[in-house]
């Protein structure tokens, strides 16, 4: 037998001993780890439930049920799903939703039904619908504290078509027997209308979300072929089939009033002009490129139309002008319309695209401008429930058009904090039901309009603290069918204002209840994580979680002013009680004010040396206060509990993009936090210290790695490593050219490749790659298309080309981050190898397979 042959066996060898560490790790005392779920509060406020759940034994799952004074009433083992009803009842569903029990928290009396299918909860209205198998009855059940009460049933065998609506008001029947029409019942007052000159079959019904309007369907769901669609209005009893074409297709019906709606209809124009089997024809003048390169084998050139049908004039509209335009039901024969791809601009993300949007008339077949060339509506827009105002932010001004009168009614300067970090951009737009409020927030100042009075009034002055606000009351369903790109948050019930204030710089939590000019702490300035929020109508009462870094969910309630504990987790406190960190600061090039996270190892002595590994992506800071679990199933490969058992101190350092770029800010800061943070803790062993990123943390590592050797390894997940030709490519993920992300998203990089070239070659880690001298383990899936999986084969070329060390995984059947169990398994051991080997000299069988792979040796080279 040959060496080379020999060499071969033996490298087969030592793959297979690395794949064998995939199942080779236990976690200890893993029957012991488990986590609370704050998980229901009655509307009354009298009764909680408490879910907790044990990670890696749902066989112990359980669920305790307390009062208002924080009694424990009942505790059993489940992991059954539980709906409070507005009168308090507590409904247990199974996990098969095929037996329920009704449970009296007041009493602790109970009643089971067995046989259950086709289960529906009606909460606000105490009802249960479901089939019974065993009889094959459907029933509509009222629950009663002191016992349930049968109000309907019918027999499956006479009923054609049967179903709640989308806002469980009404039930809806039809008879197999088609004389007899259709039967609608009111839930609430248990008022019937019956119509009996609807006489087809219906196999599925569109509800209105604005009229009362249903839209009954030969079709069974998801088939948009329409031989016809039938406009029941259940109000008025009008009825109108309308005949359409088989062969088109149309979605999206919606009442344009209580006697006319709209459907859109995909149009076919014209035939393209070649052979769309052998060619594709890409042009720069093309403003739907997401349609022409995913859908490549269309032979038609289409559009999406709307056709009108207005029963009441008797009349058909189908305007070619909304033709390629979305629209949304305003007032009676007005629509507010946008065509999303209307520019030739794909500078931003395909939803956020400029667009014009207007008022289009419908009887005049007219435009009203509102906005030109709008971009990012999604954040930018808000529509209000009623249709009478439309909220618009342009160039740093909020403005608020008056609908009703077509003009703008008033306008604000937004304060804006330049500085803030991309995590905390969201911006809160809200609208009272009645439309009299809108809630936004300008800099750190929650703010409010009134639309009466036109004015402006602060409600909570942030001066001169970066705060980021959330509303928490109840937000009701969608106003409009279409809302799609323009947001309408509207509030059920703004009486009182439930208010999470957050403050961003020292990474506190405070709940507040808003009422008139009184403001009531709820929790004031806690340092703890505050999460899983729920509230009684009245807001007397609130049950909310409480964790940090080293405690488990607690879950707490607030009742008459007094918060006490309700549930502590029962995980031996060995598990947790040993986690520590300290907080480093730092600035950045620009003077930046930031903060980096130390996690300590598990048996930690100041007299000893260990290693660290930064895990970099943009800011962290936010993860303070969050409590983690140990696991070896991680999507992106790390884990940090399990290199804080292994006695690595692991480091978390905020990154701010500034105008450097975003690869030149990412080694700034990651530069000055190791020098700070080296300065502070004299334990952590500078000539082992190691890098990890994932995504955009990816290649901020590959970046890295080409400018400094401070870290002794790194490991880089799913990154970019050649940001020219990221930024001139086409995203299937995005469904856009790429350019946006570094113009308008994540990027952030503060020019355009045209206005500042030398910019984005000074950012392109690839550029760099021969100054690479860090060992670096690279993964990505073969089917990532959010940062393509070639940009890491092609950083792996440029390596290869310099003869670095350097392995690259590839993992078949995955996208941006892993999915399949097995491969979590594998990504997570052979990234802790990685990190044994080169930051503590573990060298055995585990680690073998990166001995052997990245092991150049030297008579193999030639000096080229």
């Amino acid at each position: 037998m040959t060496t080379r042959t020999l060499n071969f066996i033996y490298s087969l060898i030592l793959i297979f001993l690395g794949c064998l560490t995939c199942y080779s790790q236990i976690i200890k005392d893993s029957t012991d780890y488990s986590r609370l779920n704050n998980t229901l509060l009655s509307s009354s406020g009298k009764f909680s439930v408490v879910n907790k759940y044990f990670l890696f034994d749902s066989k112990k799952d359980s669920v305790f049920i307390f009062n208002h004074n924080a009694k424990l009433l009942l505790a059993k083992p489940t992991n059954n799903r539980f709906e409070f009803l507005k009168n308090d009842m507590l409904i247990e569903i199974n996990s098969s939703e095929t037996e329920i029990v009704f449970f009296d928290p007041n009493t602790s009396k109970s009643e089971s039904i067995l046989n259950v299918s086709e289960l529906q909860v009606i909460n606000n209205l105490n009802l249960i619908f479901y089939l019974d198998t065993k009889t094959n009855l459907y029933k509509l059940i009222r629950v009663l504290p002191s016992k349930s009460k049968e109000i309907w049933s019918e027999s499956k065998s006479t009923v054609n078509f049967i179903g709640i609506s989308d806002n469980k008001q009404h039930l809806f029947i039809q008879y197999s027997d088609f004389t007899k029409g259709i039967e609608l019942i009111n839930l609430e007052s248990l008022k019937k209308t019956i119509n009996t000159s609807i006489n087809d079959s219906i196999k599925s019904v569109i509800w209105d979300k604005k009229l009362p309007v249903v839209f009954l369907s030969p079709n069974k769901k998801h088939d948009n072929k329409f031989p016809y669609l039938t406009f029941f209005n259940y109000n008025t009893n009008l009825v109108k089939k309308q005949e359409l074409d088989s062969q088109v297709t149309f979605r999206s019906p919606e009442a344009t009033n209580e006697h006319a709606f709209k459907i859109i209809q995909y149009i076919n124009l014209v035939r393209k002009p070649y052979n769309t089997e052998k060619l594709q024809v890409w042009t720069t003048k093309d403003t739907e490129l997401a349609t022409t390169i995913n859908y490549p084998n269309l032979k038609k050139i289409g559009t999406d139309g709307h056709i009108i049908f207005d029963y009441k004039q008797r009349k058909v509209y189908q305007p070619d002008t909304l033709n390629k335009n979305i629209s949304i039901v305003l007032k009676e024969n007005t629509l507010l319309a946008y065509n999303p791809n209307q520019y030739i601009d794909y500078s931003h993300s395909e939803p956020a695209r400029p667009r014009d949007i207007s008022i289009y008339d419908i009887k005049e077949d007219k435009f009203s401008l509102i906005v030109k060339a709008q971009a990012n509506p999604f954040n930018s827009t808000s529509l209000s429930s009623k249709a009478n105002y439309f909220i618009y932010i342009k160039k740093g001004i909020m403005h608020i058009y008056n609908i009703e009168l077509r003009t703008l009614e008033n306008s604000f300067d937004l304060k804006e904090d330049t500085t803030r970090p991309r995590t905390y951009t969201s911006r809160l737009r809200y609208w009272s039901k009645d439309e009299q409020y809108f809630y936004f927030t300008s800099g750190n100042d929650l703010m409010q309009y009134n639309t009466k009075n036109k004015a402006f009034r602060v409600l909570i002055n942030g001066g001169n603290t970066n705060y980021h606000y959330k509303i928490l009351n109840t937000q009701a369903q969608d106003f409009h069918n279409q809302a799609g790109q323009i947001p309408s948050n509207t509030i059920l019930d703004n009486s009182k204002l439930l208010i999470e204030r957050y403050n961003i710089k020292e990474a506190t939590t405070s709940i507040l209840l808003l009422e008139g000019d009184k403001t009531t702490p709820i929790i004031n300035n806690t340092r703890d994580r505050v999460s899983t929020i729920n509230y009684s109508d009245d807001f007397k009462t609130v049950t909310y979680t409480l964790e940090n870094f080293n405690k488990p969910a607690l879950i707490y309630i607030y009742h008459h002013g007094k918060n006490r504990p309700l549930l502590e987790n029962s995980m031996p406190q060995k598990l947790y009680t040993w986690k520590k960190q300290k907080i480093v600061s730092y600035k950045d090039k620009y003077n930046n004010d930031l903060k980096g996270i130390l996690f300590y190892p598990k048996e930690f002595d100041s007299n000893k040396k260990y290693p660290m590994i930064t895990n970099i992506y943009e800011i962290q800071y936010h993860h303070l206060n969050k409590f983690s679990y140990i696991s070896y199933t991680n999507s992106t490969g790390f884990n940090i509990d399990l290199y804080l058992e292994n006695n690595y101190f692991v480091f978390l350092p905020d990154i701010l993009d500034t105008k450097q770029g975003t690869g030149l800010s990412a080694l700034h800061c990651v530069e000055e936090s190791i020098k700070t943070v080296l300065q502070e803790e004299k334990a952590i062993d500078k000539n082992n210290l190691g890098l990890y990123g994932f995504s955009h943390g990816g290649y901020e590592t590959n970046f890295i790695i080409t400018q400094t050797d401070i870290f002794k390894t790194a490991v880089s997940g799913a990154g970019n490593s050649d940001i020219i030709r990221s930024y001139f490519s086409y995203n299937k993920n995005f469904n856009s050219p790429f350019f946006f992300q570094y113009e308008n998203g994540q990027y952030n990089m503060s020019k355009t490749f045209k206005e500042d070239k030398e910019l984005y070659l000074r950012n392109s880690p690839i550029l760099y790659a021969d100054q690479v001298k860090t060992p670096l383990l690279a993964f990505t899936g073969e089917e990532d298309h959010n940062i393509h999986w070639e940009q890491q084969k092609e950083f792996f070329i440029a390596l290869l080309r310099y003869n670095i060390p350097h392995i690259a995984l590839f993992y078949k059947n995955e996208g941006h981050s892993l999915s399949i169990r097995e491969n979590q398994i594998d990504i997570t051991n052979r990234m802790i190898n990685w990190f044994d080997y080169f930051l503590k000299d573990v060298d055995n069988k585990e680690t073998r397979w990166i001995k052997y792979y990245t092991r150049i040796e030297k008579e193999k080279l030639i000096n080229n």
